[in-house]
């Protein structure tokens, strides 16, 4: 499996320097600037002063620079990291490749690993540059418990991984990814509390957002960056079972899904 996964690792980066080097991650850090300006100037010339008291309350912080910083940086990455890991299969079937892929002997879950650690080179690249921006337009943190950022990152990172298994296997069956990943990332964006705390919502979507292991894993995240102090982990075992089960379900669908879609189409 980890051959399969270094193998599959390699190449998309190789494939990824020759055919647009910059450009995609180009855009990405453009939009990120582009939302750290929007925040800084949101903040500075609309928002500071007239902040509803129950936002500290709510976000645990009453630092609205940093909590919409990191929360607009960790949207771009979650979304880089879901989108090119769930569009894998997708690509192949494009490229005309994925008949060999599948016929291979190569281990499945090393392949989307493999997907999953070249977007994370590439991603992680995105946030730094993006977080590097959003302190020279102010974001300052405390001194970070590092246990709990580590803890915290770990399952963010599973989180994404699980739901892109599930994600691509719809894209696979539907052969579409535009209208699935928009309508998804749309849904999230809305539900998970990138931007805002997410209990300014009616508790019915609150609820809904509790489906979603992204959810869980960005309150602890972003908790243990903006409070510096050591996170309760008592959430940590529902996001890893919650997180262990999409994976298991996308396993399992991109397989059903496989051994049709060449007698479909």
């Amino acid at each position: 499996m980890w051959q399969t996964a270094i193998a599959t690792a390699v190449r998309n980066q190789r494939s990824n320097l020759r055919a647009y080097p910059w450009t995609f991650t180009f855009g990405h850090i453009i939009e990120g600037g582009y939302l750290v300006l929007i925040s800084y100037f949101s903040y500075y010339y609309l928002i500071r002063g007239e902040l509803d008291a129950q936002f500290s309350v709510f976000a645990g912080s009453s630092n609205y620079l940093a909590y919409v910083i990191i929360g607009g940086a960790l949207s771009i990455f979650s979304t880089s990291m879901i989108m090119n890991v769930s569009r894998a299969l997708m690509t192949e079937w494009r490229e005309g490749t994925l008949e060999a892929l599948l016929l291979s002997p190569s281990r499945r879950n090393g392949y989307f690993l493999g997907n999953a650690a070249q977007q994370l080179y590439r991603s992680g690249f995105e946030l730094v540059t993006i977080l590097l921006f959003g302190y020279l337009a102010g974001l300052r943190l405390p001194t970070p418990h590092l246990l709990s950022v580590l803890t915290s990152g770990l399952l963010f990172l599973l989180s994404c991984y699980a739901i892109a298994l599930v994600l691509g296997s719809i894209m696979l069956y539907t052969r579409d990814t535009y209208i699935v990943q928009n309508t998804f990332f749309a849904v999230t964006t809305l539900l998970c509390g990138f931007q805002f705390p997410r209990q300014y919502l009616p508790g019915y979507l609150q609820q809904a957002a509790e489906i979603f292991p992204l959810t869980s894993a960005l309150e602890l995240l972003r908790s243990s960056l903006l409070t510096g102090e050591e996170v309760g982990l008592r959430d940590v075992p529902l996001v890893l079972l919650l997180s262990l089960l999409y994976i298991a379900v996308g396993l399992w669908c991109n397989r059903r899904v496989e051994r049709g879609m060449f007698e479909r189409f």
